[in-house]
């Protein structure tokens, strides 16, 4: 009888902690931020380009926005907005060029397709390209 008594009070015990698991707020970001290898397609000029880039969240921790470093090759910082899986490079001018475009997470790498302007150059070409990271 003791033992089941004691059984009994170890389940009603048991039953009634509750068990709380408090996890870190989830950052989109994260899964594009690092460094990459870059194999960028030049739709207008049939060329296949390979470079460097970093990907970096915005400071603020509630922020949608990363900066992408090295963009295009030519040592700008563009930025884009994360939202799940997709990132969005809103149009922009950065140092004289022109940009805008999508891009999405595919395998851990970033598949991205943007165009670009020169507005420097007098032909006015709109550069469009297709655009693999491939993580470091």
């Amino acid at each position: 009888m003791k033992k089941g008594l004691l059984i009994l009070s170890a389940l009603i015990f048991l039953s009634s902690c509750d068990v709380w698991v408090v996890e870190g707020p989830y950052d989109p970001r994260d899964a594009f931020t690092g460094r990459y290898n870059v194999e960028e397609y030049s739709e207008t000029y049939d060329l296949l380009t390979r470079y460097n880039v970093r990907i970096v969240k915005d400071a603020d921790p509630y922020s949608s926005i990363v900066y992408i470093r090295n963009f295009y090759a030519v040592d700008v910082e563009v930025f884009g907005e994360v939202i799940g899986d997709r990132l969005t490079i809103p149009r922009q001018i950065v140092a004289g060029y022109v940009v805008q475009g999508t891009g999405r997470l595919d395998y851990g790498d970033v598949v991205l397709s943007y165009s670009v302007e020169d507005t420097f150059d007098n032909s006015r070409l709109v550069d469009f390209c297709n655009t693999v990271y491939f993580r470091r």
